[in-house]
């Protein structure tokens, strides 16, 4: 008498751990590393460029900033911001500083047509709740320390240490990174890692936000990936 009833259990059990691999599958969120941001230090770009020997010109076309973004419950979205400038300045085959900038108003999504929600989207992001383009249409990051590293489990080469500066807010970060120098080319790219967007101002669609609906909640990390290309 009991089997029909243990059976049935067994199968409630299993639809309650679907529906629960469901739930924090949908919950899901930038992949990457979580950066932890600090107050901007102190910017020595004069010093940097009297050590300097050598000083490499970012190619803006070869140059880009993926974008990651997801919702608390709903899929997520991708897209690009534009490299605009910057340089890297090197001394005896090391970086010493530099800076690069990108044109936050050149924000694209990548994972819909821009006639059904890409655009719509786009112009969102482009708005005061998120990056408020019309004040800020630039961000930056500069290099205020690069350290070597030998022993990391992923492979990449340093640690760079700078002030990210988004929405007219600058927060000192440092993020893993792997450097090459060929010749007359240097190339700087990042892993995948993730950024709070609310320490930089963008409170929108917050978890923080008291009363509002899980399905409107956005994920407070943003997944950033930087690649660099740059030549003598």
């Amino acid at each position: 008498m009991n089997a029909p009833n243990q059976q049935t259990n067994k199968m409630k059990q299993f639809f309650i751990l679907l529906t629960l691999a469901a739930f924090f599958t949908a919950c899901g969120g930038p992949e990457g590393q979580s950066v932890e941001s600090a107050e901007a230090q102190a910017e020595t770009a004069g010093d940097a460029e009297m050590v300097a020997s050598v000083q490499y010109n970012i190619d803006a076309t070869a140059s880009v900033v993926n974008w990651e973004g997801f919702k608390f419950i709903g899929g997520g979205h991708t897209g690009t911001i534009p490299v605009a400038n910057g340089q890297i300045m090197t001394a005896e085959g090391k970086i010493v500083g530099g800076k690069f900038v990108m044109d936050v108003n050149g924000i694209t999504n990548t994972d819909m047509p821009a006639d059904d929600g890409g655009d719509k989207l786009v112009g969102h992001l482009k708005s005061g709740d998120f990056f408020d383009v019309e004040k800020h249409p630039m961000a930056n990051f500069t290099i205020t320390q690069v350290q070597a590293i030998t022993d990391a489990e992923d492979g990449h080469t340093h640690e760079i240490t700078g002030n990210l500066v988004l929405k007219g807010t600058s927060r000192s970060i440092t993020i893993p990174a792997t450097i090459s120098m060929d010749g007359s080319m240097l190339k700087a790219t990042t892993p995948k890692f993730t950024i709070d967007r609310k320490e930089w101002g963008m409170e929108y669609g917050s978890s923080g936000i008291e009363g509002l609906a899980k399905d409107k909640i956005i994920n407070d990390e943003v997944g950033l990936e930087i690649m660099l290309v740059a030549s003598k």
